[in-house]
């Protein structure tokens, strides 16, 4: 994980000595030394974006379950069995059973269910994850629950 003692200048110079290393093991050993070159290629990829996080100040826009008043509501995206949903939180974040699917094609989708989905800023770190080691790539993980505390 990226702490903000690193630089933006700094990590962008790690991406690009790691990039290096992929060009220059490909150079040396054709395609037997690809697994080296693809980790290389993944983690330069993970230090760029967190350079570009230190200069967004640590935080970026993720999705949020919000009621039709505004309110942001108890509730973290994850993946169901049928794709992306919304799953409800008790106040001891345990899920509640209650599940919306997520993104539906018309806003009005949501909207008949007493919901809307809207961006939100909220703080984050940089993680590699995917579905498996071959399907991965960095991305934003919120550092809160799924959900700022004051949600109702």
């Amino acid at each position: 994980m990226t702490t903000f003692n690193e630089t933006a200048e700094e990590l962008r110079s790690e991406a690009s000595a790691l990039r290096q290393e992929a060009h220059d093991s490909f150079e040396r050993c054709d395609t037997d030394g690809f697994l080296s070159q693809w980790a290389s290629g993944l983690s330069a990829a993970k230090k760029e974006m967190e350079a570009n996080l230190i200069e967004q100040g640590g935080v970026a826009d993720q999705y949020g379950l919000f009621d039709l008043d505004g309110n942001r509501v108890r509730a973290k995206l994850i993946q169901g069995q049928y794709g992306l949903c919304w799953a409800f939180c008790d106040q001891a974040d345990n899920f509640t059973g209650t599940f919306v699917s997520a993104f539906p094609k018309r806003a009005s989708t949501m909207e008949r269910k007493g919901y809307r989905e809207d961006w939100e800023t909220v703080a984050v770190k940089v993680e590699i994850k995917g579905a498996n080691a071959v399907v991965c790539h960095p991305q934003y993980v919120r550092l809160d629950k799924g959900y700022p505390e004051d949600a109702i």
